[in-house]
């Protein structure tokens, strides 16, 4: 009997499951701490079973003939000690702003990031396309900001800075040095100007259905709870005609990306879909809620030459 398309997921899953976690056993610290990050499950079959549980259900239409159910989402949360080793854990970025940062004016801002013996780190791998990626995100979670600056040499990154409104954001620094696993760094800053007004505190998103730019986006989600791996599907229709958008293109090397931060914008979440090569209907990612509680998430599409943005919230359990 032919096989379900969940089915053949689940199958695909766990041979990559059983691999990386061999992998992390054998290859080194380095390889090590990189299972650790992607498969946060100790146990290979606790592990299998939470996959199984949670992959999303998705309408017939929106599911993808070419899933690649061999590719698993690369995963990172901003746990640093946990995750790093010795080397990994002394690395260490100097924020530097060209003035005072300002609502709707550029500032120029370099990164300079240093090895546990404060000389430079010179050497990084391409990650999605770029060496690092800067996310900004206000306090009040309101906006949000995902940028590259360029590589000069010598451990030193630099990029003009637009902030759009004013407050205090918290920027997160995704890197790769050759020969580690991908590190964050985060660091604080003030921006000068008006602020917006007050929002409610953080609440879950009642439909997790939006209309962005002529398509319906729905966020269907698998077995969701705290500390175990969960996978999540973002869906495409094209709203006029009701028919399953297949025309999505690749943004930074993939169909999307998604980023979640508590409500402190301390829990930080950037993850890759498992699809990665696909251009629709659907983008599958899998995502690992490290606490109970809010998150809010920002996935990024491309389509028709422009990327966009679709924010929910939601409250896992």
């Amino acid at each position: 009997m032919a096989k379900t398309w969940k089915t053949a997921v689940f199958a695909g899953l766990l041979a990559v499951a059983a691999a990386l976690l061999w992998q992390g056993v054998s290859d080194g610290e380095g390889d090590e701490a990189y299972a650790r990050s992607s498969l946060t499950s100790s146990s290979p079959g606790a592990s299998m079973a939470e996959m199984m549980m949670a992959l999303p259900e998705v309408p017939k239409d929106m599911q993808d003939p070419l899933l690649d159910p061999m590719a698993l989402s690369q995963m990172h949360t901003h746990d640093g000690a946990q995750q790093e080793n010795d080397a990994e854990r002394r690395v260490r970025i100097e924020w530097e702003w060209d003035g005072v940062p300002k609502a709707g004016a550029q500032v120029r801002l370099t990164l300079t990031i240093t090895g546990g013996d404060g000389l430079p780190v010179a050497n990084y791998e391409i990650n999605h396309e770029k060496k690092l990626h800067l996310i900004a995100i206000s306090r009040d979670l309101s906006q949000f900001v995902h940028v590259h600056p360029d590589y000069e040499g010598q451990g030193k990154f630099r990029i003009d800075m637009t902030f759009p409104t004013g407050g205090d954001y918290r920027l997160f620094a995704d890197f790769m040095p050759t020969g580690m696993i991908q590190l964050t760094r985060a660091e604080w800053v003030s921006v000068q100007g008006e602020e917006p007004e007050g929002e409610a505190a953080l609440q879950a998103s009642k439909r997790l259905k939006t209309v962005v730019r002529g398509m319906e986006i729905e966020l269907h989600l698998g077995h969701l709870m705290a500390g175990m791996p969960s996978t999540i599907a973002y869906t495409f229709r094209d709203r006029k005609t009701g028919k399953p958008v297949r025309d999505l293109e690749p943004y930074l090397g993939a169909v999307g990306h998604v980023v979640a931060v508590d409500p402190l914008v301390e829990r930080y979440i950037h993850v890759h879909p498992v699809n990665a090569l696909s251009s629709g209907p659907q983008a599958l990612f899998s995502i690992d809620f490290p606490e109970s509680g809010t998150y809010k998430l920002w996935g990024q599409f491309k389509r028709g030459g422009e990327v966009f943005v679709v924010p929910f919230v939601l409250e896992v359990p």
